[in-house]
């Protein structure tokens, strides 16, 4: 069987989910809280995504969010004029598809989220953004 050559998760199962994850997050106002974490996670595992600039800044804001401790909607007020693609001088989205990082073991991916309850749910998306952080935090690039 395949793997997912930037999170190393089965197949196409982690593209999959994370569109499960967005629908969940859309759908019920019990999951949409940590939209902000999913999606931070999911483009750090899958960097192809990415400009280098791209992923230091979501780990960056990731990591004032999970370590910091800070709300997220004081995180976006604070950094988006820094991040505003009006005044930036650099692109978050890939230009060419090739993966920032190249690693493909990571700690946790968007298959250890279970889909049950908005308590669950919570639960496992901010492990595994936690999970995420830690890992990334130990790359250079």
């Amino acid at each position: 069987m395949s793997v997912c050559p930037e999170c190393g998760a089965p197949g196409h199962a982690c593209e999959t989910r994370y569109h499960e994850c967005l629908v969940k997050e859309f759908t019920d106002a019990g999951c949409g809280s940590v939209h902000h974490l999913t999606v931070a996670a999911y483009m750090l595992q899958h960097s192809s995504n990415l400009s280098r600039e791209g992923w230091l800044e979501i780990r960056r804001l990731l990591r004032e969010v999970l370590i910091e401790n800070k709300a997220p909607v004081e995180v976006r007020k604070r950094n988006s004029p820094r991040v505003d693609s009006g005044r930036r001088d650099w692109k978050i989205a890939s230009k060419d598809g090739v993966p920032v990082v190249r690693k493909t073991a990571w700690s946790k991916t968007i298959l250890d989220v279970r889909m049950g309850g908005p308590g669950v749910y919570r639960a496992d998306v901010t492990a595994w953004a936690k999970a995420v952080l830690a890992d990334a935090e130990e790359l250079r690039i």
